[in-house]
C-alpha cells in the first residue's frame, strides 16, 4: 500500500473521528427519540446509556472516579431514571461534585450535568470538601402540599435529589417537566 493511500486512509478516519466529538455540556443523544416498549412506555435508562452519557458530559475519566449511582422513577413518569454523583478532580478551579441526571422521560434521552463548587458563598455549593467522604447524595418524597408550600410549584416531580456534605442545608433538585429558560429540566431549591 503507498504512502499517499495511508495518508488519505488515515485522514479519512481522522476526519470521521472528530465529526462525531462532543463537549461537556452537550451530549449527542439529547433529545433523541427512545423507542417505546411493549407497554408504550420508554425504556428504563441502562448502565450502558448512563456511563456513555459520564463521558460525553464529565469528560474522559469522570467514569474512573469512585460515584454514587441512584435509580429510580425521579421524573414521575413511571420510566426508571439514573443519576450519577462525583467529585471532579478535573476542573482548574478545584475540586467540585458533578452529579449527571440522566432520564428517558416521554420517549426522549434528556441529560443534564450540574457541578457544585466547594467552600464557596455562591448559593449552589456545598460547605466542605472532606478527601475521606464525599458528599453523599440520596432522595426524598415529598407530598403535594409541601411542593405547593415550600418548594412554591406543585406542578414539580415530588421526589427531591439531595446532596449532603453534612456542614450546611443540602442543595435539592426537582424535575420539571417544562425546562427553565436556559433548558434546564432539573431546578435547584435550598432551605
Amino acid at each position: 500500500m503507498s504512502k499517499q493511500a495511508m495518508l488519505m486512509g488515515l485522514l479519512f478516519a481522522i476526519s470521521s473521528g472528530l465529526g462525531g466529538l462532543a463537549y461537556a455540556g452537550e451530549s449527542p443523544n439529547a433529545g433523541t427519540e427512545t423507542s417505546l416498549n411493549d407497554a408504550g412506555k420508554a425504556d428504563p435508562v441502562s448502565s450502558n446509556q448512563l456511563y456513555s452519557e459520564m463521558r460525553i458530559q464529565g469528560g474522559q475519566y469522570a467514569q474512573n472516579y469512585r460515584h454514587q449511582m441512584l435509580t429510580g422513577d425521579f421524573t414521575c413518569d413511571d420510566v426508571v431514571d439514573r443519576i450519577a454523583g462525583w467529585v471532579d478532580l478535573d476542573s482548574p478551579d478545584g475540586p467540585r461534585f458533578a452529579m449527571l441526571f440522566v432520564t428517558n422521560h416521554g420517549g426522549k434521552d434528556q441529560s443534564e450535568v450540574r457541578y457544585l463548587p466547594f467552600e464557596s458563598s455562591e448559593q449552589v455549593a456545598l460547605c466542605i470538601h472532606d478527601e475521606t467522604a464525599p458528599p453523599i447524595m440520596s432522595w426524598q418524597e415529598n407530598s403535594t402540599e409541601f411542593m405547593a408550600e415550600v418548594i412554591g410549584d406543585e406542578r414539580l416531580c415530588n421526589f427531591a435529589i439531595r446532596v449532603d456534605d453534612f456542614m450546611c442545608d443540602a442543595p435539592q433538585f426537582f424535575y420539571s417537566q417544562e425546562p427553565a429558560g436556559n433548558g434546564d429540566h432539573w431546578l435547584f431549591f435550598r432551605n
